[in-house]
């Protein structure tokens, strides 16, 4: 059996240190996980394996409806079975790896059917419930005893969110749009969902999506500097640099209220030249006559023009 494994030691940057986007010319604040400044950690045929586990979960979705306790098909049960192996290869007992929801998930899925509809040894062969218990556990088994109690929207929430970060890292930005969707829809109140897929949306230029999502991420959470930071972002492509400041000027306030330094440095740095921007907006003089204005040249006598023609020409109504 071949095994993807996604190495444990390898911690990008941005898993101490946020990745800062530079004003006006780069890439804004994901959550977890940001645009490596070096080749993806692991190899594309292991992130050519994660989107395909993608699309059999969403496609597992489709066929039940949910993911809860699920009465699964003998190849349902074998496929999860396969995918859970090779997670335990990759994750180990490295409780913070970034595959540790989808395995927490895969989990579940396999614990609530065999829970359910596997019967019990003691059940199937009442002799043994006497006998004294042999270790016979498996590691799978030492896994499912181990799983978080969270409920099983959250956890399947988690498991679409880590596969998000972990796609869009590998360039594969697309796919992870498809996983933040998957993940807003079983748990719409998950802010940091939102604010990655605000993210996506930036840097398609898809600015006015993009604000709608880090708006929605600010409101689950009020205090999501990072959403307010892109949000500011968003709102520079699209020219509002008044906006943009108060936002940023916001973030710059939680950010030293959460005594995070250098998100704070950050922003402060990129106020001061917003507000340059903004400053030299204000001060632009008025056209004087004889300047080109596109390729209409303004005239000398424009003030003095017929009052009648000035009407017409301003739109406004006689």
């Amino acid at each position: 059996m071949s095994t993807f494994r996604f190495a444990k030691n390898n911690v990008l940057l941005t898993d101490v240190v946020p990745s800062m986007p530079q004003l006006l010319n780069s890439k804004p604040v994901q959550t977890r996980t940001s645009a490596p400044a070096v080749s993806p950690p692991y190899p594309e045929t292991a992130y050519q394996w994660l989107a395909e586990v993608l699309d059999g979960l969403i496609d597992f979705r489709q066929r039940h409806g949910h993911y809860g306790v699920i009465k699964l098909t003998k190849d349902e049960y074998q496929w999860l079975d396969d995918v859970l192996e090779k997670l335990i290869c990759s994750v180990g007992e490295d409780e913070n790896h970034r595959l540790g929801p989808l395995m927490d998930f895969i989990i579940r899925l396999i614990a609530n059917y065999e829970q359910t509809y596997v019967p019990k040894l003691t059940e199937r062969f009442p002799e043994l419930a006497g006998e004294t218990p042999i270790d016979t556990a498996i590691e799978k088994e030492q896994f499912v005893a181990n799983t978080p109690k969270l409920s099983d929207i959250e956890l399947a929430a988690h498991a679409f969110f880590s596969i998000g970060c972990l796609l869009w890292e590998g360039g594969k930005a697309e796919k992870a749009l498809s996983a933040y969707d998957t993940a807003i829809r079983i748990k719409p109140d998950y802010a940091e969902v939102y604010n990655n897929r605000g993210v996506q949306r930036v840097l398609c230029e898809k600015f006015d999506a993009a604000i709608v999502d880090f708006t929605e991420a600010i409101r689950i959470k009020p205090d999501y500097v990072e959403a307010y930071v892109n949000r500011g972002i968003a709102k520079t492509g699209l020219g509002r640099i008044d906006e943009a400041q108060s936002d940023l000027y916001t973030a710059s306030e939680l950010a030293e209220q959460q005594r995070n330094n250098n998100l704070k440095d950050f922003v402060e740095k990129w106020l001061r030249q917003l507000n340059q921007v903004a400053s030299k907006q204000n001060n632009k003089k008025p056209r004087r006559g004889g300047q080109w204005k596109g390729k209409v040249k303004i005239a000398e006598d424009f003030n003095e023009l017929p009052e009648s023609f000035m009407t017409v020409f301003s739109g406004e109504d006689e």
